[in-house]
This record gives structure tokens, sequence and C-alpha cells, in this order.
């Protein structure tokens, strides 16, 4: 890659947390958004060529960490008053999330969910 070229390259200055990337297909971005829905993650972790591809793996991977929050919500709400509103508001907090998520992923650029994010990386 020439010098120039590495400059007009968008995934190049964008930091890692938001990398912009050249414009995915119908189905890597299908893929992306599905992976805020539940357990829908698995198509984009399963569908083969597009479960290699980083910007699906990003969505996937916080899809992930959303669903295992959200069965962890679950828990909490079995535990009175105080498991209840612990439950409530991680609910509230997935809900956020996922929402940014989708977005990021309509807008062809990955998102790191704050605080685990970074820390918490099951797909590489």
């Amino acid at each position: 890659m020439e010098n120039n070229e590495q400059f007009n390259d968008p995934t190049m200055n964008a930091p890692e947390s938001e990398a912009v990337f050249a414009t995915p297909t119908g189905s890597e971005k299908a893929f992306a958004i599905l992976a805020y829905f539940g357990i829908l993650w698995l198509i984009g972790l399963l569908k083969d060529p597009e479960k290699d591809v980083p910007y699906v793996k990003n969505h996937v991977n916080n899809g992930i960490i959303l669903c295992i929050a959200g069965v962890a919500a679950g828990i909490l709400n079995v535990i009175p008053i105080i498991g209840n509103i612990a439950s409530i508001v991680l609910y509230v907090a997935i809900t956020v999330f996922a929402i940014i998520g989708i977005v990021k992923a309509c807008t062809n650029t990955t998102y790191t969910i704050p605080l685990i994010g970074d820390k918490l990386v099951l797909i590489k």
C-alpha cells in the first residue's frame, strides 16, 4: 500500500473503538444488526464467509456480551427487592447498548460496549 493510500483508508484513521469499514455487503450488515437481538448472534457466528469479517465479529462479540448480561439480569431478578432493582437497571443498560450497537452497525462502524467490551473479547 502506498503512503498516500494509507491516509485515505478510513480504517486507518478511525480510533480502534469506532473503526469505519469499507462498505460491508448487505448480508454482513444484516448479521451485524441481528447480533443485537438475543440469541440471533449465533447466525453471524456460524454463517461461513461472514464469520471471518472483523466488522461482523465485533458486533457478534457485543451481542454475546449483551446476551450474557441478559441472563445475569434474569438471575438477579430472583433476588427480592435489591435484585429486582439491579435487574431493571441492567435491562435498561442492555437496551441502550443494543440500540447504540444497531445504529453503529447501520453506519458501518464498530462499537465497543463501555467498561467491559474491550476487556471481554470472546471472538478474535
